[in-house]
């Protein structure tokens, strides 16, 4: 067994693979100077942990310049996209009957101004009074 690599007992009592600090810059230098992937290194040196080299880059300050530039976008969760759905269709209903209401008042209102209307018309006709403002006065 090489002293690059040991096996150490676990917290659950398995048995896992241990690296040196040597041994993983060994590993990180030669993903960097080569041209070979991450999974060829993993394979080469038996290294089950798939992030392994990751990791250890994180860890140890290097910067992957052969890993392209991701732009993560957030994103939205189904149970979130549901719920707006939902939210929109009981506001579109709301909306719907405030409409329906808003009309109804509508109605109302012109039907009031035509009773006063009315009662004005006869109120002047009846007391030979003018009720309403003369449309040249100030």
């Amino acid at each position: 067994m090489s002293k690059l690599m040991q096996y150490a007992p676990r917290i659950n009592g398995r048995f896992g693979q241990v690296y040196s600090e040597a041994f993983r810059r060994k590993v990180i230098e030669e993903y960097l100077s080569s041209n070979v992937s991450k999974m060829f290194l993993l394979r080469k040196y038996g290294i089950r942990i798939k992030s392994g080299i990751q990791r250890w880059m994180k860890l140890y300050g290097y910067e992957d310049r052969k890993q392209p530039i991701v732009i993560k976008f957030r994103a939205v969760k189904s149970h979130a996209l549901i719920r707006k759905m939902n939210t929109d269709k009981a506001s579109k209903k709301q909306l719907e009957e405030k409409i329906r209401e808003l009309e109804r008042q509508l109605e109302n209102e012109k039907l009031r101004s035509e009773a006063y209307e009315r009662m004005i018309e006869k109120a002047e006709k009846e007391l030979k009074v003018p009720i309403r403002k003369k449309p040249n006065t100030r």
